[in-house]
């Protein structure tokens, strides 16, 4: 029998993943299954079960579940409560019935800190003694490790960098709000703000990356805004925390090349010259954020990756 395993799962607005992995980050299998199109709490947990149940297998001995998820959500009760890009959830008690369908410990965070657990565990800067990692996709999310201890906040909302305002009285963001810099740097910005230039419905951030390679000249104009934009909430934040690291993950690094060194250049400007003596900036490891989650659990009982 495998012991020490944890079933990590990445909840996102167009799918949920779920991969079985041991303590030294080593995926053993994954599912996934498309994010319901009628989105309600009991079509998302049916979905939730089912990809979960593909993974799962008898003869093995599991530590525990860990979800990460948009938020806002309550880490302490374990629930869902809303999400600006899944439209249709409210209040979803997901660590209840995941840990009354599958009779093991079920451990609940914002999908950015456990890509923050994910990168202090296993990444390319576990070596740092503190992270600031930023989610760059959908959304844009925020979450911050120190000395292996992860900072989560009130009910596990802490670090919402996405939500915090580029312009005063800006564009419209997901979250009801105007301004934030989710709304000028993140898939959803791409699109939305290509649409209100262009009047063309772009499909995702890919698809707005190759407009770039086609020299369009409004792509260039929304990046190099959104590029500002994010450059300027980075420095927000390593004026609050000083971390050791900064380190950018999701599906928009697949693109980095077309923006990293504006975006790397711009922080360091931005920034007090003297913490740009100790300061790393770049890439994660590209490791998916199934396995954050599954860092949130081993991180709740002390296992460091060995």
């Amino acid at each position: 029998m495998k012991e020490g395993l944890a079933i990590g799962v990445d909840i996102g607005g167009g799918s949920i993943r779920v991969g079985v992995y041991n303590v030294k980050g080593v995926e053993l299998r994954k599912a996934v299954s498309p994010t319901p199109k009628n989105l309600n709490n009991d079509s998302f947990l049916n979905t939730l079960k089912t990809t979960i149940s593909a993974v799962w297998e008898n003869n093995e001995s599991y530590t525990g579940i860990g979800v990460g998820s948009p938020g806002p959500l309550d880490n302490e009760r374990g629930i869902f409560i809303a999400s600006a890009n899944m439209k249709g959830i409210n209040n979803v008690p997901i660590k209840d019935f995941l840990e009354r369908e599958f009779k093991i410990p079920c451990s609940y965070e914002n999908d950015a800190n456990c890509a923050a657990l994910g990168e202090a565990y296993f990444g390319n800067f576990q070596s740092a003694s503190s992270l600031l990692i930023l989610t760059l996709g959908t959304g844009l999310g925020g979450g911050f490790v120190e000395a292996g201890k992860l900072y989560s906040g009130y009910l596990g909302n802490g670090i919402e960098i996405g939500h915090t305002t580029a312009v005063f009285d800006g564009r419209l963001c997901g979250c009801g709000q105007r301004g934030c810099v989710e709304a000028y740097f993140s898939t959803e910005a791409f699109k939305g703000s290509y649409l209100e230039k262009t009047g063309t419905q772009l499909k995702d951030a890919k698809e707005f990356f190759e407009r770039l390679d086609a020299n369009d000249p409004i792509a260039f104009e929304i990046l190099k805004f959104g590029t500002l934009a994010l450059a300027h909430a980075v420095r927000g934040a390593i004026h609050l925390l000083n971390p050791e690291a900064v380190v950018f993950v999701g599906g928009i690094t697949n693109s980095y090349n077309k923006f990293g060194v504006d975006l790397e250049s711009r922080i360091r400007s931005l920034i007090f010259p003297i913490l740009n003596d100790r300061l790393k900036i770049g890439v994660g490891s590209g490791f998916s954020g199934s396995l954050g989650a599954a860092g949130l659990v081993f991180s709740k009982r002390g296992i460091r990756n060995g």
